[in-house]
């Protein structure tokens, strides 16, 4: 290896510290309080080191946004079916807390940090995604607004409730209920949910009434 390709393998490996190292703050103290010197802190480097990757904190945020979103996508796309592509939200947040209040955040966040052209467009492609799943409930026979735009804002907030409703958000059989309701189908999951204890079947009683055959 020659010395051009060590000393970019070494920058690679630089930023990725230094990214899972902001993904630590993140997760520990939250999006209100994120800042560059806690990341170098966290990543026991100098600010100067920091910005030697990121020029600023807007773009470390950004590029965070954009790690976020690959993760969501993943969600989605790996989801087998109707029911757990409308979890994709509520698992993703189970999973990933900091990367789902940064792609979804509760409130505007006035900083230049969190409210930049480019973290709103990242923002704004993780809402198209889940509305996408309305493609999914029309193919299941899911009764939606006639309207595309319509269509696809009305299945990401059945979708999105789920993340943000406390009850639902804990309940997957409520969930189940309120996806059903909301989108006029009978079974939205299929089989029951593997998180879920399902109890056993009751007894078949003997048609012998105790007699021998």
């Amino acid at each position: 290896m020659g010395i051009d390709e060590r000393r970019a393998r070494e920058k690679a490996e630089r930023r990725r510290a230094i990214l899972l190292a902001a993904w630590c703050v993140a997760e520990r103290e939250g999006w209100v309080t994120f800042s560059v010197e806690k990341v170098a802190a966290q990543a026991e480097l100098g600010r100067a080191t920091i910005y030697g990757y990121f020029e600023s904190l807007e773009m470390l945020v950004a590029d965070m946004a954009e790690e976020a979103l690959s993760r969501l996508k993943d969600h989605v796309s790996n989801a087998p079916g109707l029911a757990e592509s409308l979890d994709a939200p509520v698992r993703f947040s189970q999973s990933d807390a900091a990367a789902f209040a940064l792609l979804f955040p509760p409130a505007r966040d006035p900083r230049p940090a969190f409210s930049n052209q480019r973290l709103e467009a990242i923002q704004r492609e993780a809402r198209n995604l889940i509305g996408t799943l309305d493609r999914l409930a029309s193919r299941s026979g899911a009764v939606l607004p006639a309207d595309a735009k319509s269509a696809a804002a009305f299945v990401a907030g059945i979708s999105m409730a789920g993340a943000f409703v406390p009850e639902l958000r804990t309940s997957t059989p409520l969930r189940r209920q309120w996806q059903e309701y909301c989108l006029g189908l009978s079974d939205v999951g299929g089989s029951p949910p593997s998180d879920e204890t399902v109890p056993a079947a009751p007894p078949v009683p003997s048609d012998t009434g105790g007699r021998k055959a």
